[in-house]
């Protein structure tokens, strides 16, 4: 699977699939369709060039229940999901403040990859946020990467987007 590739879903699974909070937890972001714009750049190691390796954009339907679990989509991953891919990740630092948190992910990958990463959303009730900063090491390379994604609420969910 292609790097990029790779990265994105780690991003997305990091913004979008989380740990249950509370069962009454409120919800933060409006139920609904949102649209989501990725954009993915690198610093390249030998130049410290940083260039834009992909920018993407999704539409997702967060429905009400899913919101009711995580309000803030907060620190997490799928950790099953993450499992079947061969990968072991871990947690730490996580701090919630006002309509902030932040973690940081580490994950060592089946084929030996290593991921470091600091992640930091902030969620309104029609806006939504994630930065994560993270160093991929790889046969002996490393390599600097930020994901930056920018959400918005659009209306109703549609038949053709992902349900989360």
């Amino acid at each position: 699977m292609p790097r990029k590739l790779v990265a994105l879903r780690l991003a997305l699974a990091a913004a979008c699939v989380t740990h249950a909070a509370t069962a009454s937890a409120q919800s933060v972001m409006q139920p609904g369709g949102w649209e989501m714009r990725a954009k993915i750049t690198a610093q390249d190691p030998a130049t410290g060039e940083t260039k834009t390796v992909s920018e993407s954009t999704m539409k997702q339907c967060l429905t009400k229940a899913f919101l009711e679990k995580d309000p803030y989509l907060t620190p997490g991953i799928d950790r099953e999901k993450m499992t079947q891919k061969g990968a072991t990740c871990s947690l730490s630092d996580e701090a919630r403040n006002g309509n902030r948190a932040s973690w940081k992910m580490a994950c060592k990958l089946a084929d030996g990859t290593v991921l470091d990463a600091k992640i930091v959303n902030s969620a309104s009730k029609h806006g939504f946020s994630s930065d994560m900063k993270q160093v991929v090491q790889k046969d002996g390379k490393a390599m600097s990467m930020q994901i930056a994604v920018t959400s918005k609420f659009i209306g109703a969910c549609t038949k053709d987007m992902p349900s989360l």
